[in-house]
C-alpha cells in the first residue's frame, strides 16, 4: 500500500468538474507506467533505507522487465498522443520522446547491473555498494524525477477542470486496480474522487448511480479493510473507473 499512497500523493491537489476519454486514457497509461517502474522505485528506497536507517534491503521481482514494460507503455502513450489535436496535448510528446531516449540510455548502461541484482538470492552487500558506485542508484532516482516532471507536463496539457479530474481519477483507481491485499486505502483518494480536499461530495455532473458508487467508495477509504470490505472496495472502484473510463 505505500506505492498507492506515493502515487496518489501527486495528485493531491487536483481539483475538477468533469470527464473526458482521452485525459482518462491517458491517466490509466500513467498508472501502467508507474506500475511499470516499480521494481526500480522499490529497489532504490530499499537500498536508501539500508543506508540510513540500517534496515534490511529486500531484491524487488522483476527488475530486468522494467525497461521492457515500460518501453511498451510509453510507445502506446506516445502514440494516443499523438491522435491528439489538442496543442497543450501536444507538448508533452517532445518531454516522452525525451523521456523514453533517457530510459533506453540507462537500460543500456545498466541493464547487466540489474540483471545481477535480479538473481541475488541473498542481498550482496560488496555488490550493491559497487552498484551504487558506478552509479546505478542515482540514476534511478533521477529516472523517478523525471517521470515524475513528464507526468506533471501531461496533467497540465488538460488545461480544464474537467479533463484533470478525469485524468486524476483514472490514474487513482487504475493504480489502486493494479496492487493487490488491500489493508487500507490512501484518504487522498477522496479528494480525488470529489474533486479537491474541501469538496463534500460528488461533482454536479456525476449522474445518480455513479455518484452513489463514488459515496460509497469514498466511504472505505482511511479505515481498515477486512477480506469483505477490501472485495467491496475493489468493486467499487472497478464500477468508478469503468464509467470514467468509458465517457466519451
Amino acid at each position: 500500500m505505500r506505492m498507492i499512497a506515493w502515487t496518489l500523493c501527486l495528485l493531491s491537489g487536483v481539483a475538477a468538474c468533469a470527464w473526458a476519454a482521452v485525459p482518462a486514457e491517458t491517466g490509466s497509461a500513467f498508472a501502467d507506467i508507474y506500475d511499470a517502474f516499480a521494481p526500480f522505485a522499490v529497489l532504490h528506497r530499499t537500498y536508501a533505507d539500508y543506508l540510513f536507517h540500517g534496515t534490511d534491503i529486500t531484491i524487488p521481482t522483476g527488475l530486468t522487465n522494467v525497461c521492457e514494460r515500460m518501453g511498451t507503455c510509453l510507445g502506446l502513450l506516445q502514440i494516443e498522443l499523438s491522435t491528439q489535436t489538442n496543442s497543450q496535448v501536444a507538448e508533452t510528446i517532445p518531454p516522452l520522446v525525451r523521456f523514453r531516449s533517457r530510459l533506453a540510455g540507462f537500460c543500456g548502461a545498466y541493464g547487466s547491473w540489474l540483471a545481477d541484482i535480479d538473481a541475488m538470492h541473498v542481498p550482496d552487500l560488496d555488490r550493491l555498494e559497487d552498484a551504487s558506485a558506478a552509479g546505478l542508484f542515482a540514476q534511478i532516482y533521477a529516472l523517478q524525477q523525471a517521470l515524475q516532471s513528464l507526468f506533471e507536463d501531461a496533467l497540465r496539457g488538460f488545461e480544464d477542470d474537467q479533463a484533470q479530474w478525469a485524468f486524476g481519477v483514472a490514474f487513482s483507481l487504475r493504480t489502486l486496480l493494479l496492487q493487490t491485499g488491500w489493508a487500507t486505502i490512501d484518504e487522498n483518494l477522496r479528494d480525488i474522487l470529489y474533486g479537491s480536499e474541501d469538496a463534500a461530495e460528488v461533482p454536479m455532473f456525476v449522474d445518480v448511480a455513479l455518484a452513489d458508487a463514488i459515496d460509497s467508495l469514498s466511504e472505505l477509504v482511511g479505515v481498515l479493510l477486512d477480506e469483505a470490505a477490501s472485495a467491496a472496495a475493489r468493486s467499487l472502484a472497478q464500477t468508478v473507473y469503468d464509467a470514467v473510463m468509458a465517457n466519451p
